[in-house]
């Protein structure tokens, strides 16, 4: 069988959670005896180029010169998208990852099942329906995440308006009615509403593209599906398949050997809470001055929040940045510490992170955004804390640090791996085209 995965970066040129789950994917696939193709945006030239993984898998980076908002121009990517699939003879096109006109987009779901392709889509980020990522009214109110237009505007234009989450949330109220009024009367609509209003206008043609365009679509998490079903998509079309845990675990943790100290391991930002553990470090100084936090990752270039973080650490000496891991030794060391921490504030679907901290039986202290909390839940391995609270983190951090937690069980269910995770994605294959062969 031929198989097409699909995303806008390759791993390890880019060396997000997407791209390392679709190295594993491609990887397994091959493995299990598919011819596997991975297609990317070629952004440098309008050319096809085909190079290759260090595994074998051939990359095709198609023709698209990072064409813009132009309808002529998006259309001639989708056309030389299709045309390299149907040259090569693809059966299932599986996009793992949109990004607009600048890349992969979902208006090249509907010419692909249009040229006789198998269309699946998997879901890695929350924000392709969510446009600040939050699934928070305004920041402050849980929201079901279902694509309202005047809601959704009012949110945009008041999160994180002002520092006090019940003001942005009472303004984002107010004027979610206006929007209501302008509408009804079928007002003028100010320039600078239209703006925000666009932010995400195309939410809605993403979500028939996935009802209309598509055979099945595939969430890592429950939580998602909910989302996925409460905007209009079939249950029936929706597959669950959970997270997996890479298969490069390069060393083992018998509970035996001497940990000290707190890792944050990932990009440096606002989003990910980074903030966050600042504020807890802060208050850990006056009450057990030993513990530390250490954080390694990426950090953001020309960036004023990042800089400003940066010069903060300077001033304490129980929180340092390190440096930027190279993937082959993230899982060494976290190791190192007595627990991980993911503080996030934007809502995260299921971190691959959290998946290699549990096979090395490492706790994870993670804010309660709901792909965090679902999979510390379902493996038992670790400890949520309160959105958005740096009080309610420390008490994550002192409970570790005093033993006072409690065990962990740190489930280890045999299918989590992903050459079990090919063979679900071939059944899905299968599902929908009874031509495709699942051995």
């Amino acid at each position: 069988m031929r198989v097409a995965v699909v995303t806008n970066f390759i791993y390890p040129e880019t060396l997000g959670g997407t791209e390392l789950y679709c190295y594993q994917l491609v990887n397994a696939l091959k493995n299990n005896g598919h011819e596997v193709f991975w297609f990317v945006p070629n952004f440098s030239e309008s050319v096809t180029d085909s190079t290759f993984t260090d595994t074998g898998v051939e990359v095709v980076r198609f023709a698209s010169l990072q064409p813009g908002v132009s309808t002529s121009e998006a259309a001639f990517v989708a056309s030389s998208f299709v045309n390299e699939m149907k040259e090569r003879k693809i059966a299932v096109a599986h996009f793992n990852e949109f990004g607009g006109f600048e890349g992969i987009s979902g208006t090249m779901l509907r010419p692909t099942k249009a040229a006789g392709i198998i269309t699946i889509v998997t879901l890695h980020l929350p924000h392709y329906l969510c446009h600040t990522g939050t699934l928070r009214y305004a920041g402050a109110e849980v929201c079901d995440g279902q694509v309202i237009p005047n809601r959704c505007g009012s949110c945009i234009m008041f999160t994180n308006a002002t520092s006090f989450e019940n003001l942005n949330m009472r303004m984002a109220q107010l004027a979610r009615k206006s929007f209501d009024f302008i509408n009804k009367h079928q007002l003028p609509v100010p320039a600078k509403l239209k703006v925000i209003m666009g932010r995400f206008t195309n939410r809605l043609p993403f979500i028939e593209a996935l009802k209309n365009d598509t055979d099945a679509i595939v969430t890592l998490t429950q939580w998602f599906k909910r989302v996925l079903m409460v905007n209009g998509i079939s249950e029936e079309k929706i597959k669950y398949i959970p997270q997996a845990t890479p298969d490069d675990i390069f060393v083992e943790n018998d509970g035996s050997e001497k940990r000290n100290g707190f890792v944050f391991i990932g990009r440096v930002n606002q989003e990910k809470g980074i903030q966050l553990l600042l504020d807890a470090a802060i208050k850990l100084q006056k009450k057990q001055p030993a513990i530390f936090i250490d954080i390694y990752g990426p950090v953001p270039v020309n960036n004023q929040f990042s800089d400003d973080f940066l010069k903060q650490l300077e001033k304490f000496s129980n929180i340092k940045y390190k440096t930027l891991l190279p993937p082959s030794e993230v899982m060494r060391v976290m190791l190192l510490y007595k627990a991980v921490i993911l503080p996030s504030l934007f809502t995260e679907m299921a971190p691959l992170i959290i998946m290699e901290a549990n096979k090395l039986k490492v706790p994870m202290i993670v804010s309660d955004v709901p792909g965090s909390a679902e999979l510390v839940r379902q493996y038992d391995s670790g400890v949520i804390f309160k959105y958005n609270s740096s009080d309610g983190l420390v008490d994550a951090i002192l409970k570790i640090e005093n033993g006072t937690s409690g065990s962990f069980e740190f489930k280890q269910p045999f299918e989590n791996n992903f050459d079990h995770i090919a063979r679900k994605y071939v059944e899905i294959y299968a599902s929908v085209d009874k031509s495709v062969v699942t051995t």
